[in-house]
């Protein structure tokens, strides 16, 4: 299995599924990497999808793996799965992706590009930072919302490469753009998306609250923008982050998504691992190496991961958010 103009899709959870139906609708050839019991599903049922723009939601066969057929090489790769599972992935990439090959993060979170730049290959790696609202259930994937997606380069210069995936990811529909200075500015943008993940995706799962429902609440506005301070002061050595672009941006998404549960939420209510680690708890991280409190960030991971490991009761997690409040 080879061709210049196959698609490797890695992932087909909300997002990796919304573009895979996006690209399929313009005839665009794809292959599906996903879990095996993804792989049997779709197989069995096929992959439902609605769109914003749909009133109902379509049924798509797909090529789905579990597993590569051997010898199979690609030359393009859109990775859409949890960030955690980067390492994993980009370990088996090595044998099916062409040297040079193009690979697209769609991911939230700090770092995830580290797998495949680590690699002694010469992928160009670009990112998404995207604010496409999906959910998945038992029906299938619902896309909410169609944000914004910037696109920014991590480990190349080539603007003919970002260029083919903003071209391509315009053909499909989305809103595109690339920031002026491929690097100093996509840093700005990567951060700041980061920030908003921080802020609505713990908030989100601890409360079970919906994107739009947040933003109501007068205390978790005030939680929300201690948030803010926080990651901000974090950042502060690597750059300076607008707290007005946050606080926007954090409004802008929650109300463009507003019937939404957010990723990390649907991810507990699934019993799956959420991405915390590479959100707050990237945060924490950057902290500890700068030398800077974040205790706001540190009680959120911890909530996290005791609703995730179900470690503690949750009526416990709960009393220690509130202590937040």
């Amino acid at each position: 299995m080879s061709s210049k103009n196959t698609i490797l899709i890695a992932g087909l959870g909300a997002i990796g599924s919304i573009l895979f139906s996006r690209l399929e609708k313009k005839n665009v050839e794809l292959v599906c990497l996903t879990s095996n019991r993804g792989t049997i599903e779709i197989r069995e049922k096929g992959l439902f999808v609605q769109l914003f723009s749909d009133d109902a939601p379509k049924l798509h066969k797909a090529e789905v793996y579990e597993f590569l057929p051997e010898k199979s090489k690609f030359k393009k790769c859109i990775v859409a799965t949890k960030a955690y599972n980067n390492q994993v992935l980009a370990d088996y990439l090595v044998d099916y992706m062409d040297d040079e090959a193009s690979i697209l993060l769609f991911q939230n979170g700090i770092d995830v590009e580290k797998p495949f730049t680590e690699k002694e290959k010469d992928w160009k790696i670009t990112r998404a930072i995207s604010s496409i609202g999906a959910f998945r259930d038992e029906k299938g994937v619902t896309e909410t919302a169609v944000g914004e997606t910037k696109l920014g380069v991590m480990n190349y210069n080539d603007i003919k490469e970002i260029e083919q995936w903003k071209k391509l990811l315009l053909s499909i529909g989305l809103d595109v753009l690339i920031p002026e200075d491929l690097n100093k500015n996509f840093a700005y943008h990567y951060y700041l998306k980061a920030i908003v993940n921080s802020t609505i995706n713990p908030i989100g799962s601890i409360t079970k609250l919906k994107n739009g429902d947040i933003i109501k609440d007068k205390q978790l506005l005030d939680l929300i923008e201690r948030i803010v301070d926080e990651t901000i002061a974090i950042l502060s050595r690597m750059m300076t982050i607008s707290k007005t672009d946050a606080l926007e941006t954090i409004y802008k998404i929650a109300r463009n998504t507003s019937d939404n549960k957010c990723s990390m939420l649907q991810d507990l209510e699934k019993g799956v691992k959420t991405e915390i680690d590479y959100l707050n708890g990237k945060f924490l991280e950057i902290s500890k190496r700068e030398n800077v409190e974040a205790p706001i960030n540190s009680k959120l991971v911890s909530i996290i991961k005791t609703l995730s490991d179900k470690s503690e009761p949750e009526e416990l997690a709960i009393l220690e958010f509130k202590s937040l409040l």
